[in-house]
């Protein structure tokens, strides 16, 4: 209503200085009517004001009711509807024309958005199978391969196996609906789940694991939670200190949260580029780090948002260097 009001402001100043001319010519003309002519001019402009107002107002409501059932239901009914209010106005003949032509293009590339990520989907479930009978034969010939090897082939096979549960994560994000399912479970169940995944290559780098897990239960979706935990962990034993890595990780209770923090004695992130290291694609200005595909942080903050967990950077080190990240699930 204000923006209508402010919209319609001219007419009422052209009512008002019409009659500051009437009543000027009236003084001039005969004085001792003024008071009866102003009086009457007064009443009158505010009746007619008020009318036309309340007129404009309803044909205004009219066409925003008619435009918006057109951009609610674009069909040919709505448009002729439109148009019919408008006239037949060529400014909305070209109007309808650019948003149909818009629509019409966002759907073929909603459709195409669909197929591509249908396509993601499918071609992750095909490259695990190989990847499964991989892993397979590796633990079945584990006696007949030198540790040096069975190290370097199970490292190859984590990390494509990472690379394609971060396609398929990154997919599904994209979806409408999520696939989440809340459960009850030990947080600390899950750290020794995905810790056993990178056991073989945290003992091949040689790092001192420290652990303190106390009994937290927490309700979440526990397989996204295990994908969170394995891009912090993975990220955790790639940074490590290269000489004497190390790793921390805890899970306390607090009045309001269970918290996991997890450190690594790496380089760390410098100041500059800590505000966006949950940016997609970012990777720093870090030598090490210009290989990564940026996206490992980026998924945790996106799915972490989706259970409602808070994600940050753990603000105090446990060593000299490296970078920590704290996880917040609610109670």
């Amino acid at each position: 209503m204000k923006r209508f009001l402010k919209r319609s402001w001219y007419w009422m100043v052209l009512f008002l200085f019409t009659d500051a001319v009437f009543i000027f010519v009236t003084w001039i003309i005969r004085r001792e009517a003024i008071k009866y002519m102003s009086l009457f001019l007064l009443l009158f402009t505010v009746f007619v004001l008020t009318l036309g107002l309340f007129a404009e107002f309803r044909r205004w409501q009219k066409d925003t009711a008619e435009l918006l059932n057109f951009l609610e239901t674009p069909d040919d009914q709505t448009k002729e509807n439109l148009l019919k209010r408008f006239d037949d106005s060529e400014t909305i003949h070209i109007l309808c024309a650019r948003f149909l032509s818009g629509l019409s293009l966002l759907n073929e590339k909603t459709v195409e958005l669909s197929e591509y990520r249908e396509y993601i989907e499918a071609w992750v479930h095909e490259a695990k199978t190989p990847l499964s009978l991989f892993a397979l034969i590796l633990g079945n010939h584990r006696d007949e391969i030198s540790p040096y090897v069975y190290a370097r082939l199970n490292y190859i096979q984590r990390r494509l196996n990472e690379d394609i549960e971060r396609i398929l994560y990154y997919a599904r994000l994209q979806a409408e609906h999520s696939d989440i399912k809340f459960t009850r479970f030990h947080l600390g169940d899950c750290v020794m789940e995905v810790f056993e995944e990178y056991q073989a290559l945290i003992e091949e780098k040689g790092i001192s694991l420290t652990l303190d897990l106390a009994q937290a239960e927490v309700v979440s979706d526990r397989k996204i939670v295990s994908f969170m935990l394995s891009q912090l962990i993975g990220n955790a034993v790639k940074y490590a200190d290269g000489g004497e890595g190390k790793i921390s990780l805890s899970i306390c209770r607090t009045s309001d949260k269970i918290r996991l923090v997890l450190y690594n004695n790496g380089e760390g992130v410098p100041p500059e580029d800590a505000p966006f290291v949950f940016d997609k694609g970012f990777t720093g200005n870090h030598p090490n780090r210009q290989k990564a595909t940026g996206m490992g942080l980026y998924l945790v903050r996106k799915y972490a948002g989706k259970l409602c967990v808070e994600v940050k950077l753990a603000s105090q080190l446990p060593f000299e260097s490296g970078f920590g990240i704290e996880l917040g699930f609610p109670l």
